[in-house]
């Protein structure tokens, strides 16, 4: 008999935790959840006697990924005006810059091509525009009218550090600040400094970008922004790599450039030899990845001289397959005239004499080849080395 009472005080007791676990439950259950509620953060608030309470309401049951629903939510515990502004504010910025980061197609994502490509340049900035009108337009169906501020342009802008793309698009805005701000401090160092000492720095800078990131964001990084991808494009302008070509091609002369003697510029003769053979190197890589033939035009292609003549033979209506031979002719006759200015046996009226000489045989091995009607054209095109 002595337990009945004890019995009887935890049938109650269970009975109040059931009545307010059901409470607690339907207030759950209905927690607002409004579509899109419009906002006016110029309204002041009233005061009334009223006070509700939300029992057992936490972050997770206020936070949304429907972001009307998020609005209602704020709204509903009674967060501040401005704090919901911001809240609201920030996740649009995070959610869109994401997008921009992710979706759009900027021309340095093409890290394999020479030369930027101009209809991926006006699709990418199409694609910005709209983005950009459509984030405004979200935050006027949440926010109304009145949400610009000078604090949200800049909080849309840097979230935008760039570094977009299928594995830096997707790093947080924390780690492309840090890699933006390494950037920053590698260029400072190198001011000043040496290319040797500045090869040290990028060298630092790289073991630094390898504990900061995965293997394939690493990847992506280097083949668009490092010095020896922008050289690699520079050497190479013009020709069209596949993705897997430029790969291999930069794979194969990074060790190289991240030499500090490939930079030598002193006289010892030891480094000049390993100074000669790290440029070899790099260009055996260049010419094995491009061919022999490639390799060559591209080579002349870089040649001031070689440049000149083109322009010159085109204005004169040269036709294209002699422009090589031209350039043969100059540069057979430029050998000579050094040889001559060089030539310690021959006196100064000997060493005029001989190079008028060379400079007239050049000129009728231009006219025998050309035409005489082309020759006349090309004197007043062509400055004579």
């Amino acid at each position: 008999m002595r337990l009945r009472p004890w019995f009887i005080c935890s049938v109650g007791l269970n009975l109040i935790l059931v009545a307010a676990w059901y409470i607690a439950h339907i207030q759950e259950d209905h927690f607002p959840q409004a579509p899109t509620p419009r906002f006016d953060f110029t309204a002041r608030s009233v005061k009334t006697n009223s006070v509700v309470r939300y029992v057992n309401i936490t972050w997770d049951q206020i936070e949304s990924t429907n972001l009307g629903a998020y609005l209602a939510n704020l709204m509903a515990v009674g967060c501040p005006p401005a704090t919901i502004r911001d809240i609201i504010l920030a996740q649009v910025n995070k959610t869109y810059s994401r997008r921009r980061s992710t979706e759009v197609l900027t021309p340095d994502q093409q890290w394999w091509k020479t030369e930027p490509d101009p209809a991926v340049t006006r699709a990418a900035n199409a694609q910005l525009r709209e983005l950009e009108n459509e984030r405004r337009a979200t935050l006027d169906s949440l926010l109304g009218p009145d949400w610009t501020t000078e604090i949200d342009v800049a909080a849309w802008l840097e979230s935008n550090y760039g570094l977009t793309g299928p594995h830096l698009g997707t790093l947080p805005p924390a780690i492309k600040r840090t890699l933006y701000d390494l950037a920053a401090r590698t260029q400072t160092e190198l001011a000043g400094e040496s290319q040797a000492d500045a090869t040290r720095t990028l060298q630092a800078e790289r073991l630094k970008l390898q504990n900061w990131l995965t293997p394939l964001a690493l990847t992506e990084y280097l083949l668009r922004y490092s010095p020896t991808a922008m050289q690699l494009r520079n050497d190479t302008r013009g020709v069209n790599f596949s993705p897997d070509q430029f790969q291999t091609l930069f794979a194969a002369v990074d060790p190289i450039m991240l030499q500090p003697d490939y930079y030598y510029r002193g006289d010892d003769p030891a480094m000049t030899k390993r100074q000669r053979d790290l440029q070899t190197a790099y260009e055996a890589d260049l010419r094995e990845a491009l061919g022999e033939e490639t390799y060559r035009a591209l080579r002349l292609n870089q040649d001031p001289v070689y440049v000149s003549i083109t322009s010159a033979a085109q204005q004169a209506g040269v036709p294209g397959e002699d422009i090589a031979k031209l350039y043969q002719i100059n540069q057979m006759t430029q050998t000579e005239l050094n040889r001559i200015r060089y030539d310690t046996n021959l006196s100064s009226d000997e060493k005029i004499t001989a190079l008028a000489s060379t400079r007239t045989e050049q000129q009728q091995a231009i006219q025998q080849l050309i035409g005489t009607n082309a020759f006349q054209r090309w004197l007043q095109t062509q400055i004579n080395p």
